[in-house]
């Protein structure tokens, strides 16, 4: 774990915990903290010059973010997420997300568009994984917004909070991010075009592509072989459920 004085917390405008929240947050993402990692309140408080108070609230607060597990007063473990866990989060994800680009494409705006462009881009040049991963969610939670339906983008953004760790995976060891960028880029192309249902498909294939890769890292198979054996069928189901959606 980085060394980190208490000056250097505390110059920025929030309170001790959330400081504290924040580093440990960070060194999750970055995967400085690896998954199964115990964090000790004693031990936390001393190195960052703080009473366990703090500690015990940034606790609570990554509890919530789903990022670790455990009890806040006698310490928490870094999440480490299954495969069973990753495909549940998905498979609601895949049936959900679709639908809302689906709306997104019926009624996006060209300025919306301008918006979600201007994002990709801004995703192309990031270098920090933590940034980038925020770049993302933003991303897609502005497309989700677009579609103007509050209920089902709330339960999206619920199965994407619970999906932290999972999207830290992806973020911080997908070597290649060409094909991530590729398939947003097409997401954006079937918004622009206002088609519903190409975007729903792109939106689809997408979050197929992360699953397996993400399946990948955590059984340690080769993401390639999980994709050839297992998103083709899955994408194909998809597909057919989006066939309702009108071009």
């Amino acid at each position: 774990m980085h060394n980190v004085t208490a000056d250097q917390m505390f110059s920025l405008p929030h309170t001790r915990s959330q400081a504290v929240a924040d580093e440990l947050r960070a060194q999750i993402m970055s995967g400085a903290l690896e998954a199964g990692t115990p964090l000790r309140q004693v031990e936390l408080a001393r190195r960052f010059g703080v009473s366990t108070t703090p500690v015990r609230e940034a606790f609570a607060a990554l509890l919530r973010e789903g990022l670790v597990v455990g009890d806040t007063h006698r310490g928490v473990v870094v999440f480490r997420p299954s495969v069973d866990d990753l495909r549940e989060n998905y498979e609601i994800r895949i049936a959900l997300e679709p639908l809302a680009t689906a709306k997104a494409a019926e009624r996006i705006t060209d300025s919306e568009v301008i918006e979600l462009e201007s994002l990709l881009g801004q995703m192309r040049v990031i270098a920090d994984p933590i940034e980038l991963f925020q770049l993302n969610r933003t991303f897609h939670a502005r497309i989700y917004d677009v579609a103007a339906r509050p209920r089902l983008a709330s339960l999206i953004e619920s199965l994407r909070d619970a999906g932290h760790a999972y999207g830290n995976l992806f973020t911080v060891r997908a070597k290649d991010r060409s094909q991530a960028e590729r398939e947003h880029e097409a997401i954006v192309l079937a918004l622009k075009a206002r088609a519903p249902a190409r975007a729903a498909r792109a939106m689809a294939d997408h979050l197929a592509h992360n699953a397996d890769f993400v399946a990948g890292e955590l059984s340690g198979e080769n993401p390639e072989k999980r994709r050839a054996t297992g998103s083709t069928a899955r994408r194909q189901g998809v597909r057919k459920r989006s066939e309702g959606v009108s071009p």
